[in-house]
Parts: structure tokens; C-alpha cells; sequence
């Protein structure tokens, strides 16, 4: 329904409520009842009516605005978060958006552990701890760059409109059937995209993992260790790649 319906469809149900209300037939508020009680609801109605039909009608007309994040602004991963957040619920996005939010925090959680093992390792302010730290910074920046573009495309995914196209509504209309088609490939690209980031994501997770696996076992020489470090380099370049 477009925005005009629903102020059409607002606005009639709105008086609907006013005629049930001061309807002699009805409820038959009036500021002019005998009844002290009666008179008195109907002004107060009467007064909450006013502001409420002004906000009602605001919100109808108030196109959706659409306001994209920025991979250097402020708070920019605190506000992809919150997206992603309110993005749970979502019956299109919110599986991606809940995979996305678990990633985040177990982030977090590796970044918290990962320094304490290298500085007991290897010590601190040395060129190992230098090396081995490079690799969890580059993968929390490449992981909030990530998740402010992921969030950028579900701001922009019109998720009523995919649904509409999933089923054989838009065959109904005077749309050409092909161009709403090329439309929904477009909808699945995007979430064909989501979901490869988060994929890479995991892989980059799984490969933290194993270097930390690798790095608390004293049998490990620095050389073997730099193994898995040089992986997760590959799949950072990787997904810095695809996310240009």
C-alpha cells in the first residue's frame, strides 16, 4: 500500500472513530451533555483528537528516509550494530542479521584473549608481538568495514517489495513481469553478497581460532604459527577484494 492509501485509509478510519463517538446513535459524547462526566470525556477527547490526527497525518506523508553510513564516520561499526539489531526481527534479513551480530561479539571476545596469548608468547614490544597483533587489528578493521556496508545494503533492501516478488503477486499487475524478475536477481545478488561476507567472516573466525590453537602450543615454532597468520591474511585481502 503506498503512502497515499494509508492516508486515505487514516484518514477514514479516524473519523470512522469520531462519529462513534459523538454520534447521538452511539456513544454520543458532547461538550453540552447534562452529564458533568460525559461532557467533560468529550472535551478531553476532543482536545487528544486534535494533535493526534495532526501527528497521524505527518507520519502517513513522511517519505522513508534512507540515510547510508560512512566507513570513516563517527561510531560508524556502533551504528551498524544498532542496524543490525533492529534488523532481527526482519523475516527477510533478520537470519543474516542475527549471524552477523553473533560474529561481532565473538570478535570482540578473540580480540580480549588473543593479545594476553601473544604477550605471553612472545613478550610485549617486540617484533613478533608487532607481527602477530597486525593480524587481529587488520581483522577487526576489515570486520567493522564489513559490517557498515552490510549494513548499508540492508538499508537500502526494500524487503516488502523482494516478498512481493517471491510470489506470483507481481505477475498481477501492469509491471512486464521480465523487469520485476531482473529486480528480484538484483534482491538475491544483494543477499547472495550479505551472505558471502558473512561466510568469509566465519572463515577468518575459524582461522583466528587456530592460530590461537597454535600459539598456546609451545611445540609450535614462531615459523609454524606465521603459517596461519599468513591464511587469514589471504582471506582478508580476499574480502577487501570483493567488498571494493
Amino acid at each position: 500500500m503506498n503512502k497515499y492509501a494509508k492516508l486515505i485509509a487514516g484518514n477514514a478510519a479516524f473519523a470512522a472513530a469520531a462519529v462513534c463517538l459523538y454520534s447521538p446513535g452511539l456513544l454520543g459524547l458532547s461538550p453540552f451533555s447534562p452529564s458533568a462526566a460525559v461532557a467533560a470525556a468529550s472535551i478531553a477527547v476532543g482536545v487528544i483528537a486534535v494533535p493526534t490526527f495532526v501527528w497521524m497525518n505527518k507520519c502517513l506523508l513522511a517519505e522513508k528516509e534512507i540515510k547510508l553510513l560512512g566507513s570513516g564516520e563517527e561510531k560508524s561499526e556502533e551504528k551498524a550494530i544498532e542496524l543490525m539489531e533492529a534488523y532481527r526481527s526482519s523475516k527477510v534479513l533478520g537470519g543474516i542479521a542475527k549471524s552477523a551480530v553473533s560474529q561481532m561479539k565473538r570478535m570482540e571476545n578473540v580480540q580480549a584473549n588473543y593479545e594476553k596469548l601473544v604477550v605471553r608468547r612472545f613478550g610485549q614490544d617486540t617484533l613478533s608481538y608487532q607481527k602477530f597483533m597486525a593480524v587481529i587489528h587488520s581483522a577487526a578493521a576489515s570486520f567493522a568495514n564489513g559490517y557498515v556496508k552490510m549494513a548499508n545494503k540492508m538499508i537500502i533492501f526494500d524487503e516488502a517489495e523482494y516478498q512481493k516478488l517471491t510470489t506470483d503477486d507481481y505477475r498481477k499487475d501492469d509491471i512486464p513481469d521480465d523487469i520485476q524478475e531482473k529486480k528480484r536477481d538484483l534482491y538475491e545478488k544483494n543477499l547472495g553478497d550479505l551472505r558471502f561476507v558473512l561466510e568469509k567472516n566465519e572463515e577468518i573466525l575459524l582461522g583466528i581460532d587456530q592460530l590461537m590453537i597454535e600459539m598456546s602450543n609451545v611445540d609450535y615454532s614462531e615459523h609454524d604459527i606465521g603459517h596461519a597468520a599468513e591464511e587469514i591474511d589471504v582471506l582478508l585481502k580476499q574480502l577487501e577484494y570483493y567488498k571494493k
